[in-house]
């Protein structure tokens, strides 16, 4: 039988300038249902351009991505000495071949080091440089400065009453985790 050489489709890819531009999606007359439907499409659309940008932005100034900086975020958020692969990944909703890749890449930098369990040789332990927390230092100080021009069409009052809300929401949804 001949082989079939499968044709190569390139894969459709939106700018966010193609994606739709609506302030309320809704097949609905139901107000509730129009606010929450409107609610999550711009939620989703913020939370996607936001990543998009400070992703793009870190790779231009610090040559790490969004996910790797996050997670040298957790090293700068934790409690203890030393965090786990599989900790990570929970902590960031990522699985752990995805955070393996990104730690790798960030051992690679030298922004973390691996250690390698002395009872359990499977398991290994992750730790930040000194490399790796001037990197992080420097991508919030970047990070910080887009997100405030970003953000500077809220007023602070707002964004502290937003931030209080959605910290909220955040709680109740872990709850039902």
């Amino acid at each position: 039988m001949p082989s079939v050489t499968p044709k190569k489709v390139k894969p459709l890819r939106a700018q966010p300038s193609q994606l739709i531009d609506t302030d309320v999606v809704s097949c609905s007359s139901d107000n509730s249902r129009d606010f929450s439907q409107s609610f999550m499409y711009n939620l989703h659309q913020i939370f996607f351009l936001l990543e998009k940008h400070l992703e793009s932005t870190l790779l231009r100034d610090k040559n790490i991505s969004f996910s790797q900086f996050m997670i040298l975020v957790g090293f700068d958020c934790r409690k203890e000495k030393s965090i786990s692969q599989k900790m990570i990944a929970e902590k960031l909703y990522l699985t752990e071949a995805t955070v393996s890749r990104h730690i790798n890449t960030l051992v690679k930098l030298g922004h973390l080091v691996q250690t390698i369990d002395k009872e359990n040789r499977r398991k290994k332990t992750i730790d930040i440089t000194l490399s790796g927390k001037k990197a992080f230092e420097k991508a919030r100080n970047s990070i910080d400065k887009e997100l405030n021009v970003i953000f500077a069409s809220i007023l602070v009052s707002d964004r502290a009453s937003i931030l209080k809300n959605f910290t909220n929401v955040r709680k109740q949804l872990l709850t039902k985790k």
